[in-house]
């Protein structure tokens, strides 16, 4: 069997590789495996162990280089049992299980926040045309089967709901009943630069704040940005920029934060909110399919992109917090597995 991650880049997907390749070592399921995994970024020093890992360099440009991988794939890896945790399907190798966690992939005229930007573009024609050579396609919502399937409609005895727990490093166990201090509320937006994350709403807020004489000075939004990406941001008050963090860092600061705001306009799966959820933080997201499919009615929802919703239901929020009133999440947590081991059984027995 090998394992495919060579393409998995963003923060979020690779805490998921991390998790899932754990499992698996942990489970002693890819001992004789080959994985292949990135040269460069949050995977390229990470390792499990008992296994062999095989670095993918691209030397061309990023774009190319996927183009050439996912189109000549029978020429770069072996014909064999094969799990692909990167979206795209291999052309020309058979029996894969494809992890899908790219909601881009869904086509703009059936989800019209999708990505019209030339890489994503080319996802797309690569999936539509490599699908076929998928066994398997795991997805971690009904919301993203429904939208994927909705998008390639040949797929659709292929698509598998697999609901995942939240990454190894969150510390499941903390106290996040965390007092409102000098009557200032914390939210937490741990969410990179992406256009889907739409952090430009915040801007939004920051005007209509100022064109309604609206007094915000208690409150403070923490977000995760490189400086570059602040940039356009800086000038807001209420704005507090935490800059990139680790495992350890991103546990520090859920203690602190008195909820998570959560702006993103898609998602295959949304894992902010199912770490909050883990951790019974509050949370105040935009009302979309996928917030509704992880979320139900536990959380705070404004619609998109208003800035009037977006206050109201903050107001709720403050309530609550002030009178000390906590989620329950406990209908919402049964839908998740407790352990990453119960995901690997899954993908495991697909293959086999």
């Amino acid at each position: 069997m090998q394992i495919h991650a060579t393409n998995i880049q963003g923060l979020g997907a690779s805490q998921v590789v991390i998790s899932f390749l754990d499992s698996c070592s942990r489970l002693g399921y890819i001992s004789d495996s080959k994985v292949y995994l990135p040269y460069n970024g949050y995977l390229s020093n990470y390792k499990p162990i008992n296994t062999n890992i095989i670095r993918y360099k691209r030397i061309l440009p990023n774009g190319f280089s996927r183009l050439i991988e996912c189109l000549f794939s029978r020429f770069i890896f072996s014909n064999e049992e094969t799990i692909v945790l990167g979206d795209i399907p291999l052309r020309g190798i058979n029996n894969q299980i494809v992890l899908v966690h790219q909601s881009n992939l869904i086509y703009p005229s059936i989800n019209s926040f999708s990505s019209k930007e030339l890489n994503f573009r080319l996802n797309r024609f690569l999936f539509s045309i490599n699908n076929k050579y998928a066994r398997k396609i795991i997805v971690q919502t009904a919301a993203m089967a429904e939208e994927l399937v909705a998008s390639y409609p040949s797929i659709k005895k292929k698509v598998f709901i697999v609901p995942q727990p939240v990454p190894n490093w969150l510390e499941k166990n903390q106290n996040t009943e965390n007092a409102i201090v000098e009557n200032k509320i914390i939210l937490f937006y741990p969410a990179a630069y992406y256009p889907h994350k739409k952090h430009e709403f915040l801007n939004s807020l920051n005007n209509y704040l100022k064109q309604n004489n609206i007094e915000f000075s208690n409150v403070e939004i923490w977000v995760t940005l490189g400086d570059n990406d602040f940039e356009s941001l800086k000038s807001i008050k209420f704005l507090k920029n935490l800059g990139n963090l680790s495992s350890d860092q991103m546990n520090f600061f859920y203690k602190k934060a008195n909820a998570l705001l959560f702006l993103s306009s898609m998602e295959s799966y949304g894992l902010p909110l199912i770490e909050a959820i883990s951790i019974n933080l509050p949370i105040l997201t935009v009302d979309f399919n996928y917030s509704r499919s992880i979320c139900e009615d536990s959380v705070y929802y404004f619609s998109p992109y208003s800035e009037s919703s977006f206050f109201k239901a903050f107001e709720k929020l403050k309530m609550d917090l002030v009178l000390k009133i906590r989620p329950n999440y406990s209908t919402v947590l049964k839908k998740f597995p407790k352990s990453w081991d119960i995901v690997v059984e899954n993908f495991i027995c697909a293959v086999k």
